[in-house]
């Protein structure tokens, strides 16, 4: 099934709405969108699905990133804000489950040096791992500002045990114009990566943290 960008408009508006009648917030709402799928078979590894993707806009936020690393990378990380990470913190957060599952939570994303990789895998690897949050390997040379920033426009895609993919799409106090661009943005990825395309899509809704769901009807 595939949708307008006046639809995904429309019911995204209709969602804010439902949100502010129901009550008025005192913190800015996260917007989400929950994708429907039919006719796909998640028994076979192979159809399922676990990606990032950039959109057009950015979230309506700074996005949740922590670093393990150390030495050059460590100062870069350190002096951006960013929450970072040691081989000591690592194999103390092992020895710590709750700790770890914490870490775990609050991060949406996480980037680490490549002589790191093994350590976090043997240490928290079954932490990280389940949630789809094992850390992509990044160079001391980049400029860790601008790689960040791309991840303030990077949303996950999860298909794993329920035919039902749910994701943000920004803060309800942007532009419903900017929230439909990246909704359609995040629906023409999965479209390429489902064997019947659009044709696999079932439904759309939307709906603020608190607030209830606004489902779409295809054209």
């Amino acid at each position: 099934m595939s949708y307008t960008p006046n639809q995904l408009e429309e019911a995204i508006s209709g969602a804010k709405v439902k949100s502010i009648e129901r009550k008025q917030r005192k913190f800015i709402e996260t917007v989400e969108m929950s994708i429907g799928l039919r006719d796909i078979d998640l028994k076979n590894p192979a159809n399922r699905i676990n990606l990032e993707t950039l959109v057009p806009n950015d979230l309506g936020g700074k996005s949740s990133v922590a670093i393990f690393a150390e030495g050059d990378l460590a100062v870069k990380s350190k002096e951006a804000g960013l929450t970072t990470l040691s081989r000591q913190e690592i194999e103390r957060l092992a020895k710590e489950p709750k700790n770890a599952k914490k870490l775990a939570n609050e991060f949406s994303f996480f980037l680490a040096e490549p002589q790191l990789m093994p350590i976090v895998a043997k240490f928290l690897g079954k932490t990280l791992g389940p949630r789809g949050k094992m850390p992509k390997p990044i160079s001391a040379r980049i400029e860790i500002d601008k790689f960040v920033e791309r991840y303030e426009r990077t949303v996950k895609l999860r298909l794993k045990s329920t035919p039902v993919i749910n994701t943000k799409i920004g803060k309800a106090n942007q532009a419903n114009k900017d929230l439909a661009d990246n909704a359609s943005s995040i629906l023409q990825t999965l479209t390429t990566k489902l064997p019947k395309g659009a044709a696999q899509i079932k439904s759309v809704s939307f709906k603020t943290t608190m607030g209830p769901s606004e489902k779409i009807k295809g054209k």
